[in-house]
């Protein structure tokens, strides 16, 4: 394959799957299974020979050679993007969104996290129930418990700053899985880590003979100082995909990952950890496996994950920018929305920000069920606050949609 070609797939500004290289006619690239063979074995000569801008990682591996990413035009572009973001916002409050809504996003993580877990009713139960439980009301059932766990594990990591290795990790997971798993899934007693063969989807975890060699890579790599300057912002996603991949328990690998993401950016206080990409992740599961799935499939190329959870923080920060803006607004005028209706607006703006929705795409949007009469309520409350615009569709039924108005920070595709 021709250089020039090989620098324009590798390092230029679009960072192509699998499924893009061999099957997108679109983008007039359409490779063969021996051309896409001899584009890994080009890439792979580029690790081998150092390339700079190919980070290879100091994890270890059970299927592929290494572990790596790319930081071409694609990736930096993606890095700047969100860190204009960051920086801008920090010029005019002298304080991060992160820090100036430390409570409410810790809430949301916990509401995403529940609320992807335990398919809950709706947005309202699932707030409802989280402050519940958070004031200590009695837990009633397996949900209740696994909320209880979640909160307990925001608190040992947030209170307690414990250092990252072995046994603080079987302390948060022990946090997380109390009284929650199947006699199958716990581990054995005084077992670090599972004694059998897991599957993620179509993929494999790491062999048991090789988890702990994982894992003890994995602190390593965290608890190196070096590692925490040069990979900075990426370093807790990283590890969050190097969990998922090894895989080293039965059951709650996903859901400790994204806790491991989140104890690493409050530990190492990395400066502009976006601190709600939990939310983000629960708020489209779709694009969260596909960056999953590519990584893997492109022998473990963390380009694709961290480029996702870089766009993902990105359209977050400018989420959490204009529903600010919008509480302004509101309290300007003497009207104030509760955590619960503004939690349905942020699922709107997510999901549709200048588009019509009926009632029963909202219900989609907010992942749970309730009547129309209710969903209607809720949407003409809404629109009473100025924040959606009403109108009817040719079956003379309501639809929605946001007021650009109240839109002041848009995320560019």
């Amino acid at each position: 394959m021709e250089k020039y070609k090989i620098d324009e797939l590798v390092f230029g500004a679009n960072y192509y799957s699998i499924e893009d290289l061999r099957y997108n006619q679109k983008l007039s690239i359409m490779m063969s299974k021996d051309e896409l063979s001899d584009f890994f074995n080009e890439k792979d000569k580029l690790i081998q020979e150092g390339e700079e801008r190919i980070f290879k990682l100091p994890l270890k591996t059970f299927n592929s050679k290494c572990c790596y990413y790319v930081k071409g035009q694609y990736l930096s572009e993606k890095i700047n993007e969100y860190m204009s973001t960051y920086l801008e916002d920090m010029e005019v409050y002298q304080k991060s969104i992160f820090d100036r809504h430390t409570d409410d996003m810790l809430m949301s993580r916990l509401y995403s996290e529940v609320e992807g877990t335990l398919n809950v009713e709706n947005v309202n139960t699932t707030h409802k129930r989280v402050k519940e439980i958070y004031q200590k009301q009695e837990l009633k059932d397996r949900n209740d418990i696994i909320i209880k766990n979640m909160l307990d594990a925001v608190k040992y990591i947030f209170n307690d700053r414990p250092t990252f290795n072995k046994d603080n990790l079987l302390k948060l997971y022990n946090i997380l899985s109390k009284d929650c798993l199947d006699e199958e899934d716990m581990l054995k007693e005084g077992a670090y880590y599972r004694d059998d063969t897991v599957f993620i989807g179509d993929f494999d975890g790491a062999p048991v003979s090789e988890i702990e060699k994982c894992m003890d890579s994995l602190f390593a790599f965290v608890n190196d100082a070096e590692n925490i300057k040069k990979y900075g912002l990426l370093l807790p996603h990283i590890c969050h995909y190097y969990m998922v991949y090894v895989h080293p328990y039965f059951d709650y690998n996903g859901r400790t990952a994204r806790m491991v993401s989140f104890w690493l950016n409050i530990l190492y206080k990395i400066p502009a950890a976006p601190l709600f990409i939990s939310e983000a992740i629960n708020d489209n599961k779709k694009d969260y496996y596909k960056a999953l799935v590519n990584t893997r499939l492109m022998h473990n190329d963390l380009t694709y994950f961290l480029g996702y959870i870089l766009e993902v923080a990105t359209k977050y920060s400018l989420l959490y920018k204009n529903l600010e803006n919008i509480n302004d607004s509101l309290e300007k005028s003497g009207d104030s929305l509760t955590s619960t209706e503004m939690g349905y607006l942020k699922k709107i703006i997510v999901h549709n920000a200048d588009g019509y929705f009926n009632y029963k795409t909202f219900l989609e949007y907010i992942q749970g069920s309730m009547t129309k009469a209710g969903a209607l309520k809720i949407l003409n409350s809404l629109t009473e606050y100025g924040l959606l615009e009403k109108s009817t569709n040719k079956k003379k039924e309501a639809i929605y949609k946001v007021n650009q108005s109240i839109i002041t920070y848009k995320y560019s595709e």
